[in-house]
């Protein structure tokens, strides 16, 4: 029996913007996608794309999920939630 790899949550999620879209992004592999897709100056941007693509563990997956959060911020694409 194959086991579905599930990719680590951004809990809560986060909702970003590209332009006039919004994204919501629920877990490492879509932040990945969408910094690759939309990527921006300000912040450490290689360093996210790293932190990204190596969080295995759970240290890892929080340090990667608060990167993108902070790079997110960086660049005034983070949209608040209440």
């Amino acid at each position: 029996m194959e086991h579905e790899i599930t990719p680590p949550a951004l809990v809560p999620p986060l909702r970003v913007r590209a332009g006039e879209n919004l994204f919501d992004i629920a877990n490492l592999d879509e932040a990945l996608s969408f910094a690759q897709a939309n990527p921006h100056a300000k912040g450490d941007y290689d360093g996210l794309i790293r932190r990204l693509q190596g969080a295995h563990e759970d240290g890892d997956v929080i340090e990667a999920g608060n990167a993108f959060r902070w790079w997110a911020q960086a660049n005034d694409i983070l949209i608040e939630q209440n």
